[in-house]
């Protein structure tokens, strides 16, 4: 939440309720991007295994740690990897937005897929979010046909499909943007600093041309491209099918390969066994950032809020930034929702007071306040 982690995030709102002697369980949440693999880890353990990859750029000396985590079980387990960081975008999102949209590629997420496959994991969860990198996933399917041996460019995609058929790949969306499009990845290009329109329209147009290759070859035979997700709708075209945006393309890649594209905040809960606990629960606190449509609509919000309204059992919402009503909680099984912290009184002159230093103290004394109104 913020400058917070979700580990501490989640601590600091279950402090006082823990300090009042209420029974309460933990669970972290992400929408399958940022600590995907810490959340998971929190609610199932597993092994942490260090990965190092390049930068999602061009310069090959960039380098980055990247998470990736193995849970042993039946036929290999399970293993987790995050990529915003092999993506090029660090927490503070200061990366130059227009430099990853140029030289940007999807080349590290090969790598991290064949790490985790490495930890012999029968099913491989692939968080991938927002990204200024939109290659389409051309980079992926390049770098896997170098790491997997697999010689012929893009026209070895039917192939790579067939070297990964013994590994489920599910990816984990943090966005149902889809790879192309009006309202797609290449479009909210132009939201970031420095890129503008011209800009993102020139990177559409590139990935389209070579997306189309990349689903000419996909059939040995030409025909159809596969189903891209196992959301219930028609796909009409795979480009604009709702998550294959996710991570430059990377996820569409994925789904050409045969993996599954899933509501990343949903596979979390599922992971985090959010709907069982739910039904056991009297009240669920949760939160993020900042509670709006989004949130509440595909993020870790409408995940609680749905597993929790299953049970009949009420849900709380936090953020830094309230931009929702009632109601549009409401259809997600929200009950109320709260800052992190009340606006701020006035200061001399009329200027607004500075704010606390520390937010972990805004998410435990908001805490406070949600466990007077709300215990039992």
């Amino acid at each position: 939440m913020g400058l917070v982690s979700a580990v501490d995030a989640t601590r600091g709102l279950a402090h006082a309720w823990v300090e009042a002697g209420h029974d309460v369980v933990e669970r972290p949440m992400s929408d399958g991007a940022a600590e995907l693999v810490e959340s998971v880890r929190h609610a199932r353990g597993g092994e942490l295994v260090p990965v190092v990859v390049r930068a999602g750029v061009s310069d090959p000396d960039e380098q980055v740690p990247a998470a990736l985590l193995h849970v042993p079980g039946r036929a290999g387990g399970t293993a987790y990897v995050e990529t915003s960081a092999a993506l090029g975008w660090d927490e503070a999102g200061t990366r130059a937005a227009a430099r990853l949209v140029r030289e940007g590629t999807t080349e590290p997420v090969a790598d991290l897929v064949v790490a985790a496959m490495e930890t012999g994991a029968a099913r491989v969860v692939v968080g991938l979010g927002e990204s200024a990198v939109h290659d389409g996933g051309i980079g992926l399917l390049r770098r896997l046909g170098v790491l997997l041996g697999v010689p012929g460019g893009l026209a070895a995609v039917e192939t790579l499909r067939q070297r990964l058929r013994h590994v489920q790949i599910d990816v984990a969306a943090a966005t149902d943007r889809p790879l192309l499009g009006l309202h797609g990845a290449g479009a909210a290009l132009a939201q970031f600093p420095g890129v503008g329109p011209a800009v993102a329209q020139e990177a559409e147009r590139r990935v389209g041309e070579v997306v189309d290759q990349v689903l000419s070859r996909s059939r040995p035979d030409g025909g159809s491209a596969p189903t891209l997700t196992s959301r219930p709708r028609p796909v009409v075209r795979p480009t604009r099918d709702p998550g294959t945006g996710a991570g430059g393309g990377a996820a569409f890649a994925l789904a050409v390969l045969g993996g599954r594209i899933l509501p990343g905040a949903e596979v979390v809960a599922a992971e985090a066994a959010l709907p069982e606990l739910a039904g056991e629960a009297d009240l669920v606190v949760t939160g993020c950032t900042t509670l709006d449509g989004t949130a509440m609509h595909t993020g870790v919000v409408a995940a609680a809020g749905q597993a929790a309204m299953a049970h009949g059992v009420p849900v709380v919402a936090v953020g830094e930034q309230v931009q929702v009503s009632r109601r549009d909680g409401a259809r997600v099984g929200v009950s109320a929702t709260y800052p992190i912290r009340d606006a701020p009184a006035r200061g001399l002159g009329g200027q607004p007071a500075p704010p606390p230093a520390d937010p972990w103290d805004d998410i435990v004394r908001r805490g406070e306040r949600i466990r007077r109104t709300w215990a039992l």
